[in-house]
């Protein structure tokens, strides 16, 4: 076994374009863990939408969700343990979400384990069915100017609406928050230093395995700081753009299962 600990993506790289886990991939992952090796799931879900994922694959071990800035261990009962979390800073929610109001986007609000929307919409109703996890609507203005706690912010939109979505929070630094695309219509929004690379380096020490024993998958611009952090990065052909031009490690998309090639092929060492 070359790579001891995978931390993966799920949507665009473990499942296929029709969010599907495919048998050769389930498969994959299973042999890996079976010969030792410590699969971890890392998304930008919220960690209720990643716990069937990970009972179905037979993972017991801690969920890297809202892109690392909450970490979660499913427990023996069927409920999750919070191991960590890195909030936004405080007092900023309700001027970050005021300023993005303006523009045409839906607005979704992660605390801990929750999704709080102001109504619902054609967005919300795509990543309900997606995810199989729905979200609860609230007076989501009310709550932030009551210091709701918020660890993500999800902005779902047209690409040309979610290029000036990131602008507004780049031209704010004392926000000290950091953007990125998990897809070209989604545009993820949380405390600067929260990452899954910051998750990678947490489970390498927890795990007591060297980052050079560590392997990455993803596919999207929010992955690119754990790919570019593990000892090896991979990618497949689905991924973004900006993605393809830094990583190099490159296997079949996700509905060739691509993820299943990486860990036999590199993770595995067979051929």
């Amino acid at each position: 076994m070359h790579y001891r600990l995978i931390l993966s993506d799920i949507d665009g790289t473990l499942l296929n374009s029709k969010h599907e886990l495919t048998v050769g991939v389930k498969q994959a992952i299973q042999h890996y863990v079976a010969a030792g090796g410590t699969f971890v799931l890392a998304s930008a879900r919220p960690p209720l939408a990643m716990t069937a994922l990970a009972q179905q694959m037979g993972l017991a071990v801690p969920l890297v969700s809202l892109n690392g800035a909450v970490i979660a261990q499913p427990t023996d009962d069927k409920k999750l343990k919070v191991l960590a979390t890195t909030p936004w800073p405080t007092g900023i929610a309700a001027k970050v979400y005021t300023a993005l109001s303006s523009l045409t986007l839906s607005l979704n609000v992660f605390s801990d384990t929750h999704w709080y929307v102001a109504d619902t919409s054609q967005w919300t109703r795509q990543e309900a069915a997606i995810t199989g996890f729905a979200p609860e609507t609230v007076p989501i203005e009310t709550g932030l100017a009551n210091g709701l706690p918020v660890h993500k912010l999800l902005c779902m939109g047209e690409p040309d609406v979610i290029d000036r979505a990131e602008q507004i929070v780049l031209a704010h630094p004392e926000w000290q928050l950091v953007a990125s695309r998990s897809k070209a219509t989604y545009l993820e929004i949380v405390r600067q230093g929260v990452s899954k690379e910051a998750a990678l380096k947490t489970l390498s020490h927890l795990f007591d395995i060297p980052m050079t024993a560590t392997m990455a998958l993803g596919d999207g611009e929010n992955d690119l700081p754990m790919l570019q952090a593990a000892g090896l990065g991979v990618t497949l052909t689905n991924a973004l753009p900006q993605v393809l031009d830094v990583i190099k490690t490159v296997v079949p998309d996700n509905d060739h299962d691509g993820a299943a090639v990486a860990i036999k092929q590199y993770a595995m060492g067979e051929g």
